[in-house]
């Protein structure tokens, strides 16, 4: 965790010094007040005194009687330290003015007042190095098995909540679209209307598409169909039937007529398909856009055009609520444990072939 080559090549050398000397005097005060805490504890206090007079003796005379001096002394250390950070920031200029350092650690100054509950804000003082050595690239925390941990539990929290305030706020929304009859039109107005332009070449390009996978791709087909209906038609045309009958010409004429009429339908099928395919179409799909536009904008006659409006829209932010309500979290877990599992079985089948 700690990267002593960085130690090394710091530009704050004595700054990291003061931190990892800071740390050490830390978690020995905050040990030393947890343990005199415990050893307040009558039953504590009777168990040592039975089982380890020796220590009993030594510590009660010795540390327990004059816990406050000592704890004095180590408030000395501290303040000295904080005189020392604040001195150091005027001279780096962390901060714009000189006298705003105590307001960013007021918890330093707080943890050094000797009442039982103000001194464990100390604790406060290790987390603030750690993450200002972590800043430096000193130490990297995300190595560790505790920020691996943290980190788990904190994306879970975090999308717990997320997940509640995002249905929360989904819930007004389908509670406003519900009771707002405005809603809608200003839907259009104000988030439809300004894209129309952008609606209509996306619609073209949507046409084009879906000409090009599924009306282009059936073409035969459809001369065949086509084909097929002329042939039809051309049988029941009693003109066409007499012409048949001339001899020697009548057939191959009959035959010459159905497939010129096929070909020209055929042909302008073809055209059609292909101009609806390609930027041709552009000011009929721009009509059509604004024809829908003026759907929306009528309403004599069909009152119930926006109870459906609002009956998709509130089924639309259901389904985002659904969305949003399942516990990506707890999917990781479970494609870990069945990974973990998975190479498990294999070291096992492994070691069972060998």
């Amino acid at each position: 965790m700690l990267n002593f080559r960085a130690v090394l090549s710091n530009k704050f050398l004595i700054q990291v010094f003061v931190d990892l000397l800071m740390i050490c005097i830390l978690i020995a005060n905050l040990s030393l007040i947890v343990f005199d805490w415990i050893f307040s504890v009558r039953l504590v206090n009777a168990l040592l005194q039975a089982y380890l007079p020796v220590f009993f003796n030594l510590y009660q005379l010795n540390i327990h009687e004059h816990f406050q001096t000592i704890d004095l002394a180590f408030i000395v250390i501290f303040l000295s330290e904080f005189v020392f950070s604040w001195a150091y920031a005027i001279i780096r200029r962390t901060y714009s003015k000189w006298f705003f350092y105590p307001f960013f650690h007021w918890y330093d100054l707080i943890g050094c007042i000797p009442i039982g509950s103000l001194r464990f804000l100390r604790a406060l003082r290790i987390f603030s190095i750690l993450i200002r050595l972590q800043s430096i690239g000193v130490i990297d925390l995300r190595k560790t098995a505790v920020y691996s941990q943290f980190k788990k539990y904190y994306e879970i929290i975090m999308e717990e909540i997320s997940d509640r305030v995002i249905v929360n706020i989904l819930r007004g929304v389908q509670d406003e679209l519900q009771d707002g009859g405005e809603v809608i039109d200003r839907i259009i107005d104000r988030v439809v209307k300004p894209r129309q332009d952008v609606i209509t070449i996306w619609i073209s390009r949507r046409i084009e598409h879906s000409l090009s996978i599924g009306v282009l791709s059936r073409k035969q087909e459809i001369h065949d169909y086509v084909n097929e209906v002329v042939n039809a038609g051309l049988q029941k045309n009693q003109d066409i039937r007499a012409l048949s009958q001339v001899p020697v010409i009548g057939k191959i004429i009959a035959d010459s007529i159905e497939k010129t009429i096929s070909n020209v339908i055929n042909n302008v099928i073809d055209t059609i398909i292909a101009d609806l395919g390609s930027q041709k179409n552009k000011v009929l799909v721009q009509d059509i856009s604004e024809m829908v536009m003026d759907v929306f904008e009528y309403k004599e006659g069909d009152v119930n055009l926006d109870k459906l409006v609002t009956e998709v829209a509130i089924e639309v932010v259901e389904e985002v609520k659904k969305q949003v309500k399942v516990k990506k979290w707890l999917a990781r877990q479970q494609a870990e444990k069945g990974m973990k599992e998975s190479e498990k079985l294999g070291l096992e089948l492994l070691m069972a072939d060998e």
